[in-house]
């Protein structure tokens, strides 16, 4: 009878007791590490625009590129101009020790004209070039031509379309004059003109 009753009670003592708690184990993996997805895209940097370049539609048609004095040779008296990727073909300006360009727009051309103003061996001057590129040729619009710095050709636009004529320019230029009132004997004066188009 004991040997049947101590079962009995080992059996309701374990069954009416709270059941014991189940250990938790927290496993951390520490060789776990992120992988970023290589996305194979190719980065671009874009180049800088060189200083002093000046963005124009120098070409009816197609986006605006720009233009930059590249290289100016004090030995030869040679300015090479050059272009965004070579949309247009390099332009040399001879006799000339520097230059600074500059896009004039009219409505009287298809695309907007490339002004050279160049430093030439004599600093009193001004030398200029209007050019239009057509047939993916830099052409003048008119040859060349010249303002003393004492008739501050800062302060004026040196060429334009003549508004009496569409298919001439008018544009200021000096001329060397002979002056008993000057200290020198001589003066600049400035005097324009209107010229016919060359290329247009």
């Amino acid at each position: 009878m004991k040997f049947i009753l101590a079962p009995i009670l080992v059996f309701l003592l374990l069954s009416c007791g709270t059941p014991p708690q189940k250990s938790t184990t927290v496993i951390i993996n520490s060789d776990t590490t992120t992988v970023v997805p290589n996305t194979n895209k190719e980065i671009i940097i874009e180049p800088a625009i060189p200083e002093d370049a000046v963005t124009a539609n120098y070409m009816a048609g197609i986006p605006a590129f720009y233009g930059y004095v590249n290289n100016v040779n004090t030995v030869d008296a040679s300015t090479l101009i050059k272009f965004e990727n070579d949309y247009a073909p390099s332009l040399e300006i001879e006799e000339s020790y520097g230059a600074e360009i500059m896009s004039l727009r009219f409505p009287e051309f298809d695309s907007d004209l490339l002004l050279v103003t160049s430093v030439i061996k004599d600093p009193n001057f001004n030398k200029y070039y209007l050019y239009l590129l057509k047939n993916n040729e830099w052409v003048q619009v008119v040859n060349g031509w010249a303002i003393h710095k004492e008739n501050k050709p800062d302060t004026l636009q040196p060429i334009s379309v003549d508004p009496t004529n569409p298919s001439r320019m008018h544009r200021y230029y000096s001329v060397f004059d002979l002056d008993k009132e000057s200290e020198l004997g001589y003066t600049w004066r400035l005097l324009s003109e209107r010229i016919s188009i060359q290329n247009r």
